[in-house]
């Protein structure tokens, strides 16, 4: 299931354009506007809809969306966050643009690979990178015939006894 469809079936109405997805959900919403003060122009309760995302950019928008305390705004970046396999770095790293923003690290015994740690910065969470990340060692695990021992917490909730990743897990 994507982010956007899984928000869906939460209850968060959605707004996109060609560089970002925002969600929100009226039922969870504090009206903090947090999403008001960072930009009245984007976000105006008075207007239908109230989301205008051609009123800034991208960034903008989503660095205040960062602030929403409530989390009933949040959004997904479109084919701006590029996942990269670094084979000689044992990791599978995250891009904002040239800004590294997460890794899933592993280490290779044999042909078992150990994932150790999957972070993302702060900034980013919540938006399916940690989970791109994991699926692109797993990717490139079952290129090279590999194995995957998910030592990570993240990747071993994500790994362990589901279906798909059967093949693949050690």
């Amino acid at each position: 299931m994507s982010i956007k469809e899984a928000l869906k079936s939460q209850g968060y109405r959605t707004y996109e354009n060609d560089e970002i997805t925002v969600f929100w959900n009226p039922r969870i919403c504090q009206h903090a506007a947090k999403c008001v003060q960072g930009s009245a122009e984007v976000f105006d309760p008075q207007r239908r809809p109230w989301i205008d995302l051609s009123k800034a950019s991208a960034k903008e928008i989503a660095a205040i969306i960062d602030n929403c305390p409530s989390k009933a705004l949040r959004y997904e970046l479109k084919e701006q966050i590029e996942i990269v396999f670094e084979p000689d770095c044992k990791l599978s790293a995250a891009y904002d643009g040239a800004q590294k923003i997460g890794e899933c690290e592993f280490s290779v015994y044999d042909k078992i690979w150990i994932i150790s740690h999957t972070g993302v910065r702060p900034a980013y969470e919540g938006k399916g990178i940690a989970k791109k990340l994991v699926l692109k060692v797993i990717e490139e695990a079952r290129k090279n015939e590999a194995k995957i021992m998910p030592l990570c917490p993240y990747a071993d909730r994500m790994m362990t006894g589901k279906e798909e990743y059967v093949d693949v897990i050690y």
